[in-house]
């Protein structure tokens, strides 16, 4: 074999190289929509609607019309994510053994939840929403097939929505709300010191500093050398939110909600522990590349990122004890076609096509009015994906997914009502063909990720 075709086959362009969370995060699964019990009770069906309690200022402001009273709500809801990987035929990165399969990813995940609604007259109503409207957490074994393009993928938002309805008439209802929102994100994976090498080792043999004979010991001294990188940000942003409520009459009602884009503009650090090499011309090569100004030095980074907007339209009919609800809702994921994330000297540090998709959900639910103080509810979904089978990464192996949900309410006939709900979620098995852009560099990830989601909540309303 020609030592000089050695060489050229392990070359690694310098952008493939950088951590730069070109694994994304960021996909159709970390929207979430864990903001109340009692509409988890039915699925999410009716959200824009239904206006039964003081959550309604994050489905549709419109809804505090409807309340009969000022109302405080705590809600709090827990979510398993259990993600795991089935190897199919994956390939080890460039010098580097293959792996495990990384355990499960997912874990528990806590989303809290607040509420203050208060009438002002018979037209007007202003209320308060503190929540959490996009989550994520997936955490991979440490030496896992894929730990090269992800390891740890975290996304936190904090949102403070201020919120007014006014009733213009028996019919017609608007609401309308501002949203302070906070975004804290963190990515983590190994990086392949080995491939940096490679890398390097080319850029000696081109500038006649290196027999190309000598690549292959060198390579050989160099295997297995492993660092670890992360990349933390935040920024905080504004947004809006407004919906219209119509009554045809005490019994049936539409609703239409719409959740503005946040534009972020996430600023933080990208932070490289290199791996020592023995060898001093690897040393050599990782110390140059972690330099001040190099390819993997640690520095800020930004990226640029809008959040989709978000319509509903909703569904209220009660006939007798019964209460049918719908929702179909379209959530406008389009907004992300690539991640391009630079340095403050304004390089380019990578650009990660993304491609995403607008998604569309659908929902159907009923409760059922067992007595004075008993509420029984159900309902079914369907959510799409908005990641194309291309595009799809480890950082969130996003998937189709049906919603099967059940749950009750207590109402003590006085001030005081409990809700609680769950909800299981079945994900299509998701397919991964993935090497992040360069296999010698992170591998090649083939196979399958199976998921599931398990969701519990529970609410607690004081009218006064």
């Amino acid at each position: 074999m020609n030592n000089r075709w050695v060489v050229r086959r392990y070359a690694l362009p310098v952008g493939m190289l950088l951590y730069c969370a070109s694994s994304s995060v960021f996909a159709s699964g970390f929207a979430l929509l864990e903001q109340s019990a009692s509409r988890l009770g039915t699925a999410f069906s009716g959200t824009a609607a239904a206006a039964d309690d003081a959550s309604t200022i994050f489905f549709n402001p419109a809804g505090m019309a409807k309340l009969t009273g000022n109302e405080f709500l705590v809600v709090a809801s827990g979510v398993l994510i259990s993600s795991e990987f089935k190897n199919g035929n994956s390939q080890a990165a460039l010098g580097q053994p293959l792996g495990g399969d990384g355990g499960d990813a997912g874990d528990w995940n806590a989303i809290p939840a607040g509420y203050f609604a208060m009438l002002i007259n018979e037209q007007l109503a202003v209320g308060l929403g503190v929540n959490a409207p996009f989550g994520l957490k997936l955490e991979y074994d440490d030496g896992w097939m894929g730990r090269f393009q992800a390891l740890n993928s975290e996304i936190k938002t904090y949102n403070f929505n201020p919120a007014l309805s006014w009733r213009l008439n028996e019919q017609l209802s608007f609401g309308i709300g501002a949203n302070y929102q906070r975004i804290q994100a963190e990515l983590t994976n190994a990086v392949n010191y080995t491939a940096v090498v490679a890398q390097g080792l080319q850029g000696l043999v081109a500038a006649g500093q290196l027999a190309p004979d000598d690549v292959p010991g060198l390579l050989a001294a160099n295997a297995g050398l492993e660092g670890f990188t992360a990349v933390r940000g935040d920024d905080s942003s504004w947004g809006w939110n407004a919906g219209v409520l119509y009554e045809f009459s005490d019994d049936t009602r539409v609703g239409l909600s719409y959740r503005s884009t946040v534009d972020y503009t996430i600023e933080g650090s990208a932070r490289f522990r290199p791996a020592t090499a023995t060898s001093p011309i690897g040393a050599g090569i990782i110390a140059a590349a972690s330099a001040p100004g190099a390819t993997l030095a640690t520095g800020p980074v930004s990226v640029d990122l809008k959040l989709p907007d978000i319509a509903t339209a909703s569904l209220y009919h009660r006939m007798g004890q019964v209460e049918l609800l719908a929702d179909i809702a379209w959530t406008g994921w389009s907004s992300i076609q690539e991640l391009r994330f630079v340095r403050d000297s304004g390089q380019v540090l990578s650009v990660t096509p993304e491609r995403w998709e607008d998604t569309w959900r659908y929902s159907v639910g009923a409760t059922y009015q067992l007595n004075d103080q008993w509420k029984l509810r159900g309902g079914v979904a369907h959510d799409g994906t908005n990641v194309p089978n291309s595009t799809r990464t480890a950082r969130l192996p996003d998937s189709y997914r049906t919603w099967v949900a059940i749950g009750a309410q207590w109402n003590s006939g006085n001030s005081w009502m409990v809700d609680v709900g769950y909800a299981h979620l079945f994900a299509k098995d998701a397919r991964m063909n993935q090497d992040d852009g360069n296999v010698a560099a992170r591998g090649w990830l083939l196979g399958e990720q199976e998921s599931a989601v398990d969701i519990v909540s529970a609410q607690v309303a004081y009218k006064f």
